[in-house]
């Protein structure tokens, strides 16, 4: 199994609920639509908690990112294959700056999990 996390902010100028609109209520379920059929065994939002305004996790001008967005494939290349198609670039390149996300391969490796 081949698993990316995407750490993201939306593109300069985007405010932050228009992020999380569209990355819910399009960019999630464009995704799936695309890429199911793939390699693709999971897929999850780990978006900003909005209702989170304050504390020791948050700096005072806001979030240093809005998202993550972690995907499993069956393969790398299959992974790969599912970034290079046009329609997942370009819905992409709609609500997220390219330029500040962090992509992070990763190995889970579960510590502690309850029940």
């Amino acid at each position: 199994m081949y698993t990316v996390a995407f750490i993201m902010k939306r593109k300069p100028g985007m405010t932050l609920e228009a992020f999380l609109d569209y990355y819910r209520d399009r960019h999630g379920p464009r995704m799936v639509e695309l890429i199911k059929d793939r390699g693709l065994i999971a897929y999850e939002h780990f978006p900003f908690d909005a209702a989170q305004t304050e504390g020791r996790y948050l700096a005072s001008e806001g979030p240093a990112y809005d998202a993550v967005s972690v995907y499993s494939f069956e393969t790398e290349a299959q992974a790969e294959e599912c970034w290079a198609l046009p329609e997942v670039i370009e819905d992409s390149a709609a609500f997220i700056d390219f330029d500040t996300m962090v992509t992070l391969p990763t190995a889970r490796r579960t510590v502690f999990m309850f029940g």
